[in-house]
């Protein structure tokens, strides 16, 4: 037996099956990243939080520190590796001023230099609870804590600025992107013991806390087929549209069945009156058998064919003469089987006065003429009208 052919259908939802396991994939994925990222960061908050609430600095007897302590001076934080820059002005636009603020502080990223700074020396730092001590290959400075007006953290480079009370020049450090944000908590938290601002501190980094568990990222909601997009028509299909449309069009161009050639085919209505208004026949006036057809129509149309002859009536049946009643314009009649020609169109003159004769036909049928008559064995110019439209005359 031959295994049964998937239909549409279970293809359709087999392509939505497989797009909602994906999707799940990813989301999963992408959520585990973000959990870890999250985790890492209540647990480095919550390590603040203890530390503004209780730490006082260390001692660290017997460690080899860049700078030697004065008697009762402890420890903050120690910075291996650090550049002293500087300041090219006093007032400079675009610098980080004081705050004791850490929120949106505590996650720079390398890159230049700020404009406005330059690099003057490079070594290493010890910050305590009484001054910032930098030791580098040409010298060594200190900022007292108490003499600052405060840290000035730049918000997207590891770049602190110390602005002195005195309002000197400021200058500050630059450290590594990976040790900026505990450099600059304990930095924050040493001035501001120093200058009792600790509080401060301390509600800051409670208001970072909260907000992080507040953002804590949830799970994703499990997908299914009912929530894959809609499937998009391929280009290739739309390609074939359109080769298909401009074949049809081409063809029904090529065959003449366009609307516009249809129409330009088409006598227009000035041709044929141009054309019947060659002979102009008389009213009750039947024709002659042997009449020539009447002169070719006038150039109104570009595209004209010469439509078939009219029936020829018979000689022998003449209607009497009855007179005129303005005639409306008669159709003309269908052309019989092979004969060719034009047929005559004729149109009604309009009703005479009365001060005019009424036409008469002679007595062997024929009309009279309106001016000289006809020599023998010509037909009369008469020959190409229509029979009258009040009397039929019977077909031959």
């Amino acid at each position: 037996m031959t295994a049964r052919q998937p239909g549409a259908a279970e293809s359709h939802l087999g392509r939505r099956l497989a797009w909602a396991r994906r999707e799940n994939e990813r989301r999963r994925r992408a959520y585990e990243t973000a959990a870890r990222a999250w985790r890492r960061r209540a647990e480095h908050l919550d390590r603040l939080r203890i530390e503004a609430d209780g730490f006082h600095g260390c001692a660290l007897p017997g460690t080899a520190l860049p700078v030697p302590l004065h008697d009762g001076e402890v420890v903050y934080r120690i910075l291996p590796t650090v550049e002293l820059v500087e300041a090219t002005a006093r007032h400079l636009p675009g610098l980080p001023v004081p705050d004791l603020a850490l929120a949106g502080r505590l996650d720079p990223t390398e890159g230049p230099l700020p404009a406005g700074l330059r690099v003057v020396d490079s070594g290493a730092a010890v910050v305590t609870d009484r001054r910032v001590a930098f030791v580098g290959r040409d010298g060594h400075r200190d900022w007292p804590l108490r003499d600052l007006r405060g840290p000035a953290h730049h918000p997207d480079r590891p770049v602190t600025l110390l602005h002195r009370a005195d309002g000197g020049t400021p200058s500050g450090l630059r450290m590594p992107a990976a040790g900026a944000p505990n450099a600059r908590f304990y930095l924050t938290l040493a001035h501001a013991e120093a200058t009792g601002a600790r509080e401060v501190v301390v509600a800051d980094v409670e208001a970072l806390a909260a907000a992080h568990r507040a953002a804590r990222p949830r799970p994703p909601r499990p997908l299914g087929p009912a929530d894959a997009p809609v499937e998009r028509t391929r280009p290739q299909r739309l390609v074939a549209a359109g080769v298909a449309a401009a074949l049809v069009l081409l063809g029904a161009t090529s065959a003449g069945t366009w609307p516009a050639t249809a129409e330009s085919t088409r006598p227009t209505a000035g041709a044929a009156s141009a054309a019947g208004s060659t002979v102009a026949p008389r009213p009750g006036v039947t024709a002659t058998p042997d009449a020539p057809p009447t002169d070719p129509p006038a150039s109104g149309s570009r595209h004209h064919r010469p439509p078939p002859a009219a029936p020829r009536p018979d000689r022998a049946s003449a209607a009497p003469p009855t007179a005129p009643t303005a005639p409306a314009a008669p159709a003309p009649a269908a052309p019989p089987a092979g004969t060719d020609g034009p047929p005559a169109t004729a149109t009604p003159d309009p009703p005479t006065a009365s001060g005019e004769p009424t036409p008469s036909t002679s007595p062997t049928g024929e009309p009279s003429p309106t001016g000289s008559p006809s020599p023998p064995g010509e037909p009369s110019p008469s020959a190409t009208s229509v029979p009258s439209p009040t009397t039929p005359t019977p077909p031959a």
